[in-house]
């Protein structure tokens, strides 16, 4: 019987002071674990092509601590190919020239660093209004074309042509069958 009391007391008594010790060590144990995943996890995180995209990107070019130019898109997403994004609502302004251009869609080239404007796109300034569909802009030669019918508005005049293409970001061509009115 005393025998008894004793193995009852020892176990009450492991009971009390290594059940919260083993406790905490498995408590501890279960959090390092845990926390060890999330932060490994967090490791693997990567733009994958086809499942990732970026949602209001505001992007901005400086040369010389002057802003070249500004792009914000609502989104892009990277095509599975890894070579192309897609775009959505793009408003791009050169500030030094005052021109924004909007536009609904497009496709941006990484490798060759172009744009492809689908759809409706509109360039103006304080002075023109260019309206034309499916443009392509070129960043490295800094040329922009279109083969469809284009529309220049300015204050006094209103030019359409069958398309457009500029060369070095200055000049302007329109070719195929041009006509110009002046109000």
């Amino acid at each position: 019987m005393l025998f008894e009391k004793i193995r009852r007391f020892v176990i009450q008594w492991v009971m009390r002071k290594f059940i919260p010790i083993v406790l905490i060590i498995a408590a501890t144990v279960l959090f390092v674990y845990y926390t060890s995943q999330e932060i490994y996890s967090l490791k693997k995180i990567s733009i994958v092509p086809g499942n990732s995209y970026l949602e209001n990107v505001k992007i901005t070019h400086a040369d010389m601590a002057a802003v070249k130019w500004t792009a914000a898109i609502e989104k892009i997403a990277i095509i599975k190919t890894g070579e192309t994004a897609e775009l959505t609502n793009i408003q791009f302004n050169v500030p030094e020239k005052e021109v924004t251009l909007k536009a609904g869609k497009g496709t941006y080239d990484i490798k060759h660093n172009a744009i492809d404007i689908i759809g409706e796109v509109t360039a103006y300034n304080k002075e023109f209004q260019v309206k034309s569909k499916d443009i392509k802009w070129d960043f490295k030669a800094e040329t922009l074309k279109s083969a469809n019918e284009v529309v220049l508005t300015g204050k006094n005049v209103r030019v359409r042509a069958d398309s457009i293409e500029t060369f070095g970001g200055e000049q302007l061509q329109l070719t195929g069958n041009v006509k110009v009115v002046y109000r």
